[in-house]
């Protein structure tokens, strides 16, 4: 966009970014039905269904009423901290490929215009992946076992940017990386998610498991440093 009415282009985004996501929360704020039989795109026959589901998970969510008793549990189950360890490690990546990506292609040979246009294909491989491998774990009901296998291309992308600073060899791992990153984050969220019950155990474990993995952006900020950089 440029310096529109003495903004700065990069202001814009984070204006334009911001108003979109206001006005969608308003509409969702005014339109979400605050239960399953209140929807109003819903008919009887499906309003009928989530009753029925609602009923053949109460013995998971635990009483009506939010208990302590949970939340401890919560605070003091290794597992929690465990998975959290790990997606504070996954997410160094993620935050770090995300970030870096266009700097990365740049640093492979390719002008800033090229590198723009370029990171967008990885990120279709990774859609495919994420979707794969997430639909995998959810058939197998194998999350841990999914999980150890997702991140093995990011490995083997990583091992092949180390050894190739330049060309198309260095371009191609940057799908195995994509591939391998998205779908690790996704999968061990959702395993997690689906280990803690009753739901006070869910609500109060989840925020402190996904807020380490916001905590390793700021150690993703710092791994690609300019003496790091490959040769140009």
């Amino acid at each position: 966009m440029g310096d529109q009415h003495g903004i700065s282009a990069w202001r814009w985004l984070f204006i334009i970014e911001g108003i979109i996501s206001i006005v969608i929360c308003g509409i969702v704020w005014f339109s979400l039905p605050r239960s399953a039989e209140q929807a109003w795109f819903l008919n009887e026959e499906e309003k009928a269904l989530m009753r029925a589901r609602k009923a053949r998970d109460a013995r998971f969510k635990g009483a009506a009423e939010f208990s302590w008793k949970f939340a401890k549990r919560a605070f003091t189950d290794p597992f929690v901290y465990m998975t959290a360890s790990l997606l504070f490690a996954s997410s160094i990546p993620l935050f770090g490929f995300t970030t870096f990506l266009p700097t990365m292609l740049r640093g492979l040979g390719h002008t800033g215009l090229e590198a723009n246009y370029l990171s967008t294909p990885p990120y279709i491989l990774a859609s495919i992946s994420l979707i794969s491998w997430t639909t995998l774990s959810d058939k197998l009901n194998k999350g841990a076992l999914v999980a150890m296998l997702a991140p093995l291309p990011c490995i083997l992308g990583y091992i092949i940017i180390v050894g190739t600073p330049k060309g198309g060899a260095g371009y191609a791992a940057m799908f195995l990386c994509a591939a391998g990153i998205y779908p690790y984050n996704a999968t061990l969220l959702t395993w997690v998610s689906n280990n803690l019950a009753p739901d006070d155990k869910r609500s109060v474990g989840i925020p402190p498991f996904a807020s380490r993995a916001n905590i390793s952006g700021i150690v993703a900020s710092q791994i690609y440093t300019p003496s790091g950089a490959p040769p140009t």
